[in-house]
């Protein structure tokens, strides 16, 4: 039995198109400012931001162009839709940022080991102001538009941006050090510094996203289940257990068993779970589909089912089991009849 919800409207998909637009263009405009701020300064730490910020513009084509496949809905080739592309999305964008990381830290030791000097500090300074400025709006709006559709694609790229203004933050101090100090090893040393956060950042995300394309247990998501089938069980659902999710993007496919009184009758077993289905489904913070294996109680959950009018209890009620995240993705507590 199952229950399918698809909240994915072209309002939605309006919005999640217009955001991966916006995240290309502040991409573009910054990269474009921070590369004013190196041919006026030669700063390597300056340079080092400004190759970050190519990833960005290279991960916002590529998630433009995915969530157009994302987003679209699953059809006889594709029964679970097409929302693992965003995975796909951000492990990309991750792959890219890690390769960036690695050439600026290859240009910061260079430039450690041959000397540079900077020119025109204030000048720098400015630019990449501005650009931080701009960099942290755009990231705070793709995280919020992210969260709000669930989309992988944007919330990443939304973290990219903001790790980009914390890198960028940590180029002004080290600018500013530099113009008060006069010591050249201090702007290519800011440049390691970056290229080894980029590197961590790029790690976690990939990992993270590499997560979803093998369909790793979230946690957060079995978490978000757990409440909201507590909230809507009913004494004739005694209990859920072997419950698994596959990911695809913003909607999920969850499977568990379910144990019912074993004198239901089927049309009343029916009833009864895609009622619950629907209920579950819709307050569920994701677009999805359930399916349920029933099983019999076969008496052995009496200790723990609610059930009054039961001519077949062998033991009296003593409290019902809660339906925690670990107890739902564990095994049947009973497997022999």
């Amino acid at each position: 039995m199952s229950y399918t919800n698809s909240n994915i409207t072209s309002e939605k998909i309006s919005q999640t198109r217009n955001a991966a637009r916006i995240s290309l263009a502040v991409s573009v405009f910054v990269l474009a400012l921070k590369f004013i701020a190196y041919f006026q300064t030669s700063s390597t730490a300056i340079l080092s931001d400004a190759i970050e910020t190519i990833t960005n513009v290279v991960t916002a084509v590529v998630a433009l162009i995915l969530l157009k496949y994302a987003l679209a809905p699953a059809d006889e080739e594709h029964p679970y839709g097409h929302g693992k592309l965003e995975y796909f999305s951000a492990s990309f964008e991750g792959g890219i940022i890690l390769f960036a990381a690695l050439a600026i830290i290859f240009e910061s030791v260079r430039s450690l080991i041959m000397g540079n000097s900077v020119d025109n500090i204030n000048v720098g300074l400015f630019y990449i102001i501005v650009a931080s400025i701009i960099n942290f709006i755009a990231g705070a709006y793709l995280k919020s538009v992210g969260k709000k559709q669930n989309s992988e694609a944007l919330k990443a790229s939304g973290s990219h941006l903001m790790a980009d203004v914390k890198t960028t933050v940590g180029i002004i101090i080290g600018l500013f050090l530099y113009k008060i100090t006069g010591i050249t090893w201090i702007d290519p040393l800011i440049g390691i510094v970056v290229g080894l956060w980029l590197v961590y950042e790029s790690v976690q995300i990939i990992k993270d996203n590499i997560g979803g394309l093998l369909d790793q247990t979230d946690l957060s998501s079995v978490s978000q289940l757990s409440e909201k089938i507590q909230k809507h069980l009913v004494p004739e659902i005694i209990d859920i257990h072997n419950l698994r999710i596959i990911r695809s993007g913003s909607f999920h496919h969850i499977d568990a068993h379910l144990v019912v009184p074993q004198f239901l009758e089927i049309h009343l077993v029916h009833e009864l779970i895609h009622d619950f289905e629907k209920k579950v489904v819709n307050d569920y913070k994701f677009d999805g589909e359930f399916a349920f294996h029933t099983d019999p109680c076969y008496q052995k959950y009496c200790s723990t089912c609610e059930m009054k009018s039961c001519s077949l209890r062998l033991a009296e009620f003593k409290s019902r089991r809660p339906m925690s995240d670990r107890h739902l993705i564990s095994g049947p507590i009973y497997t022999e009849k």
